[in-house]
């Protein structure tokens, strides 16, 4: 099952990286493109369609938040002691909660999972476009959340989903066309990126990795067991928060010019340890 999720992502991350190989092109284009134009139709789409359980709402919130919290106070502890690159706080605390989480909760949960596994995606967004562009900008605000247009179309498409409201089918249509080239279009990134990369050391990557998944996962069944949730909700948190690292990392990275090399090789060693650990952990969970 998860050979089936990960195979196109490796093999449309293996194109990037062989056109990079061949054909001189610059990835800052391909970010922008991402994020002003499709993530943006992405999330309107996600909301407009899911009805999504609010009730359960709290636990996401607490359950994300006890993860990237306990993550990044364990790399700031870190930092103190071995001068960790500011570019490793992305693939480390930000999980790939859509690209690969939607497929994942889906086939493994079906679509009461896929549901509570869209709340966890846009509390997810909604941090990395806060918090992680804090992060990787150096500013000293977090402003940049309000010049980026994937909250707005958030919100819009959370407003027709509440209010009941219908876009014309040929509006609706295009918005999920854009919305749909999204993945591709962040695998293309991620290949190409590690084709004009070279991996120095794989120490960093997987230090990445093992905060990343593993103590995702602690602090998830931590928060699961200590707030009783319903149990598919319990296993769609382990799981989304169990995640590899969010090829939205190399996407701010890209854009800000902060340690791409690094980001992007952290990125796909978690992504390729991934296919090792998500099937464990699924069959732990089942």
């Amino acid at each position: 099952m998860i050979l089936q999720v990960m195979a196109p992502v490796i093999f449309i991350s293996l194109l990037g990286f062989v056109y990079a190989r061949f054909r001189k092109a610059e990835p800052q284009v391909l970010s922008d493109i991402i994020i002003y134009l499709t993530i943006p139709a992405l999330f309107f789409i996600s909301f407009y369609n899911n009805q999504l359980l609010f009730s359960e709402l709290p636990a996401v919130f607490i359950t994300i938040g006890a993860v990237m919290g306990g993550i990044l106070l364990a790399l700031l502890l870190l930092r103190k002691f071995f001068r960790l690159p500011v570019g490793l706080f992305l693939p480390a605390i930000f999980m790939n909660s859509a690209f690969v989480g939607f497929p994942v909760i889906l086939l493994a949960y079906g679509p009461e999972g896929l549901t509570r596994a869209i709340a966890y995606d846009f509390i997810n967004g909604l941090v990395i476009f806060t918090l992680g562009v804090f992060v990787v900008s150096r500013r000293k605000d977090f402003t940049e959340l309000f010049r980026l247009p994937f909250l707005y179309a958030a919100l819009l498409g959370l407003a027709f989903n509440y209010f009941g409201l219908r876009l014309p089918d040929l509006a609706l249509r295009s918005i999920e066309m854009l919305g749909s080239i999204t993945i591709p279009l962040a695998l293309l990134m991620l290949g190409f990126r590690l084709g004009l990369t070279k991996i120095k050391t794989f120490t960093l990557p997987v230090v990445s990795s093992i905060l990343r998944m593993g103590l995702g996962t602690a602090i998830a069944v931590f928060c699961v067991w200590a707030l009783r949730v319903d149990p598919l909700l319990g296993r769609v948190l382990i799981v989304m928060s169990a995640l590899p690292s969010a090829f939205m990392g190399l996407v701010l990275a890209e854009k800000y010019k902060t340690d791409e090399e690094l980001v992007a090789s952290s990125i796909a060693v978690c992504t390729l340890l991934a296919v090792i650990y998500l099937p464990f952990l699924l069959w732990i969970l089942s």
